[in-house]
C-alpha cells in the first residue's frame, strides 16, 4: 500500500488508521527505524507474549486443561 505522509514541524509522521490496523500497530508499539541510502525503513517490533496471553485467555480453558495447553504451547503445537 502506498500513501503520501507529511512530516509536521515537530518531526512527527502520521500513519493512517488503515495501515496501522493492517500492521497491528497501536500507540504503544515500538518501531525499529533504519536509514539506508535515500530510504527510511520502519518496522514494528511485535512481542509474542501479549498476543499469546490474549489468545489463551480467549480459550476459556478449565483448570485441568492448563497443563496440556502449556505443553502444547512449548512444543509449538498451538498455531499463532
Amino acid at each position: 500500500m502506498h500513501k503520501i505522509a507529511k512530516i509536521d514541524k515537530f518531526g512527527i509522521i502520521s500513519i493512517p488508521v488503515k495501515i496501522r490496523k493492517n500492521l497491528g500497530l497501536n500507540e504503544s508499539t515500538a518501531v525499529y527505524k533504519k536509514d539506508r541510502d535515500d530510504e527510511l525503513i520502519m518496522n514494528p517490533i511485535h512481542t509474542k507474549t501479549p498476543d499469546a496471553v490474549k489468545k489463551i485467555s480467549e480459550m476459556e480453558l478449565s483448570v485441568e486443561d492448563w497443563e496440556t495447553m502449556e505443553q502444547e504451547t512449548e512444543s509449538g503445537a498451538v498455531n499463532e
